[in-house]
Order: C-alpha cells, then sequence, then structure tokens
C-alpha cells in the first residue's frame, strides 16, 4: 500500500462523519421522562425545536395552532403562553416579544413553520410553563420537567357565597367529573402533591376531602341538596387557583326596551384574513350605521363607539359601555351569507374561543394585557349581569333561526370591549356578504330588540 493510503482513508472517514453529524446532532426530547418524537435543532441553530400539537400533549397543556394571526397558544391549567409563528426559521429571531405568559413577555424565539406542521421552541416554552429545561451532552438528551405542585384545600365565603379555594404553587391539568346520582363532585390534579390529607365541612356542601391517590391529587366532594356547582380556574403567581362555588346563578334581570334604554353599537376593526385592517374596519362601521337607521323606530337611545372612520382604541369602545343597558359589537368573521356567531363574555367555553377572544382584545398587537385582566374579573365574578347576556344571546339566536339565519350556539369568551357593559353585551361575527346588505342590518335590529323584549317576560 502506498503512503498516501492511510490518509485517503482518515480523509475519506472524516468526509463520512461529516455527512453523518447532522443525523446524530438531532436531540431526544424527553417531558417528564416521557420521549416526544420529532424534535430537531436544524431549524433555528443552537435551538431545539419540537411539533407543536406533541409537546403540548407531553405537557399536560391543550395547543391551538392559528396561522391566520400567526398565534401558537398552549394552555396548562390558568396558565396561557402564546407564541408568534412565522413562516420560515430565517424570522424566528426578528419577533419581540416572540413569547408572552399571562401578558408577560418571555425570552425565546418564535414558533416556526415547517412542512405542514408548527414547531416551538422547546427551552423557552417549557421554561414560560414553570418547568425546568437542560441539556444532557453525553446522551444528547434535551430533559424538560415540569415542578409538581403543592396543592392546598381551603373554604371562602359562607351560605350562598361559600366556595372551595384550591391554591396550587405551578400549574397542572385538572379534570372533574361529577357522579351521577351519588351528589359526589370530583376533581383530579395531575401529577400534583397535597401539603397534607385535608377534610373540610361546610353549609353548601357536605364534606369535602383532598388527598394523594396514584400520583395525582384527587378532591371528593359530597354536595349539600340543591347545590349547583361551578368550577373554574384563575392565575396566581407562578401558579393558579382553582374554584368551585356551590350557590345557583342568578335568574337574569328583567329588561324592556322602553325610553330611556341606551344601547352602545360597536364597530369591530380587528384583523381578519380576508381583508386588511381598515377595509374590515369600513365594513363594519358601515353596517352599525345601518343598524342604527332600523333601530331609529324603536324607545331605544342608541350610540355609537365610532361615528366616524378614523379608528377608536379598544379602551375607549369599552368604555362606552359602563352604564349602557346593552352594547353590541359587530365583527366580520369568515362565514357564509346568512350565517352568524354569538359571543358573550365569560370565560372561555373552549379554547378556540379563549384564543378568539385575544385576538379582539389585542387587535394587532402581540402583547395581550387586555384578556387576562378581563378573564380574571370574569373568573372572580367581578363583573355583574353575566347571566343577562348569556340568556340575551340565547334568545337572538332563536330569533335569527326563525329569520332563516344559521345562528352557532353562543359561545363565551372573555372579550374586553364587552367589559365596560359587563354582561349586557354580545359580540356577533356576521360574513362580508351580510355586512353589505342592508336587509340583513333591518333583520338584526328586529331580532335584537326581540330578543331584549323576551328577557323581560321570563
Amino acid at each position: 500500500m502506498s503512503r498516501r493510503a492511510p490518509l485517503l482513508v482518515a480523509v475519506g472517514a472524516a468526509w463520512l462523519l461529516a455527512w453523518a453529524a447532522p443525523v446524530r446532532a438531532q436531540p431526544t426530547l424527553l417531558v417528564n421522562g416521557v420521549t416526544v418524537p420529532g424534535v430537531t435543532s436544524t431549524l433555528v441553530a443552537g435551538v431545539a425545536y419540537a411539533p407543536a400539537s406533541d409537546f403540548a400533549r407531553a405537557l399536560g397543556a391543550d395547543a391551538v395552532v392559528d396561522a391566520g394571526t400567526g398565534r401558537v397558544t398552549l394552555t396548562l391549567g390558568a396558565a396561557i403562553v402564546q407564541l408568534a409563528l412565522v413562516g420560515g426559521p430565517a424570522a424566528a429571531e426578528s419577533v419581540s416579544p416572540a413569547v408572552v405568559r399571562d401578558s408577560q413577555a418571555r425570552p425565546g424565539p418564535a414558533a416556526v413553520w415547517s412542512g405542514s406542521e408548527a414547531f416551538v421552541p422547546v427551552k423557552a416554552t417549557g421554561e414560560a410553563l414553570g418547568g425546568r429545561v437542560a441539556f444532557l451532552p453525553e446522551s444528547g438528551t434535551v430533559a424538560v420537567v415540569l415542578p409538581r405542585p403543592r396543592l392546598t384545600m381551603r373554604v371562602e365565603g359562607f351560605g350562598a357565597s361559600e366556595r372551595l379555594v384550591f391554591a396550587l404553587d405551578a400549574p397542572a391539568r385538572i379534570v372533574s367529573f361529577e357522579h351521577p346520582g351519588t351528589g359526589v363532585l370530583e376533581l383530579r390534579f395531575e401529577r400534583s402533591d397535597p401539603v397534607a390529607a385535608t377534610a373540610l365541612d361546610g353549609t353548601r356542601f357536605v364534606r369535602a376531602t383532598l388527598e394523594a391517590v396514584r400520583g395525582t391529587a384527587e378532591a371528593r366532594i359530597q354536595l349539600a341538596p340543591g347545590a349547583a356547582p361551578r368550577v373554574w380556574s384563575v392565575p396566581a403567581g407562578a401558579g393558579m387557583e382553582v374554584v368551585v362555588a356551590f350557590g345557583a346563578e342568578a335568574s337574569p334581570t328583567p329588561t324592556v326596551a322602553t325610553a330611556g334604554t341606551r344601547w352602545v353599537l360597536d364597530a369591530g376593526h380587528a384583523v381578519a384574513e380576508a381583508l386588511p385592517a381598515s377595509a374590515e374596519g369600513e365594513l363594519t362601521r358601515a353596517f352599525v350605521d345601518q343598524l342604527a337607521v332600523a333601530l331609529a323606530g324603536t324607545a331605544l337611545e342608541v350610540e355609537r363607539t365610532r361615528p366616524g372612520p378614523a379608528p377608536v382604541p379598544l379602551a375607549e369602545r369599552a368604555a362606552l359601555g359602563v352604564g349602557a343597558d346593552g352594547f353590541v359589537s359587530v365583527h366580520l368573521g369568515s362565514l357564509p351569507r346568512g350565517r352568524v356567531r354569538v359571543y358573550v363574555l365569560d370565560d372561555a367555553d373552549a379554547i378556540e374561543a379563549l384564543d378568539r377572544a385575544v385576538r379582539w382584545n389585542a387587535e394587532t398587537a402581540v402583547v395581550r394585557p387586555e384578556t387576562d385582566g378581563v378573564r380574571r374579573a370574569v373568573l372572580m365574578r367581578l363583573l355583574p349581569d353575566l347571566e343577562v347576556g348569556r340568556a340575551w344571546a340565547e334568545a337572538l339566536a332563536g330569533r335569527l333561526a326563525g329569520a332563516g339565519w344559521s345562528v352557532d350556539a353562543p359561545v363565551g369568551a372573555p372579550i374586553a370591549v364587552l367589559a365596560g357593559a359587563a354582561g349586557r353585551g354580545l359580540l356577533l361575527e356576521l360574513s362580508s356578504d351580510d355586512l353589505r346588505d342592508p336587509a340583513a342590518a333591518a333583520t338584526l335590529a328586529r331580532a335584537l330588540v326581540d330578543a331584549w323584549a323576551a328577557l323581560g317576560r321570563r
């Protein structure tokens, strides 16, 4: 063999290693000891990314990817983490802030579209949800460990306002269900540890116990006769509080459209997929003008949040609803003619509703402080008449269906523009065809008034 042979073999081996290195360089992702497939470090140099849906599932979170608004939203218990979603790796570090938890900016790059999937940065996402993230170079493993929340149980209030409050020092996934025929409500706090086994007695509940069961914390609540339990969660520092209330909801306040009744009509101008913001704002404003004309023959006093073409800040529009008897906000939706979506002020009925509320609340902003403030006010029951809005929405859905429209079931969401009017507000999404149709404005006006009057006959 010539003296060149060892050199050629060495060069050839180095060449093969150079090609093989990227394959071996792909890290393994472990989340709480479970392997998550699809992780890659090739999208953004030095940053591990994982498929959003698989990573969220391993974290115990829910994920919604919205390509239209360019956002990925993860929820774990009461914690909400949002990431800007960009079309390619080159833009991942150009967005600021790219990661937000409960309206606070966090460090990290944006989520990235790759192929047909959204990928999120592992370290930034895991730490935003309170986890610890470490890279183990000897095994090429990225390890994400969420803390096991510690929780306590206490009683607040008395009589009809009595409630149980579970305080957790970190977010956790909660499952609640009522055992039929037993009067027992059970709450399961996944991967959580009670500080101590606890038993409490109450008036709206007979007895509540909290104990550790096979790696989770379980609460069993024996309800008192006639109790109407409702469960919700509220962000609290780095953790959350889960509230169980037992009092029956108040009946809607009778309301009729008489002289002196004031309605506020709002024309939304958030970003829509189909039209630029200015076009949507002008379309909804023109429709609201027609709606006001159609209501002119009633005894209502009608005020508009946007009497001219200039945009009005969301906070100012919401403030006009303070003291109003009714508030109607009109928005453009990606809908066919004759179909309408109805939203009311409440906590989100589903994560999709929360995501849409975030969009409306922020309009074009990435940081969305309005959503969490409104959601907290709703969840702590600081806003009155929430049941009035839902009853009005249900009555409106019936009236519009009777007029031949297709109406989705009313959905609750923490919508900032409705907060001024508290529970006495509706947000409506209509198609672009209906927003351009004066007959649609007249039909909606009649349905709104008839539905409002129906509240007074309950």
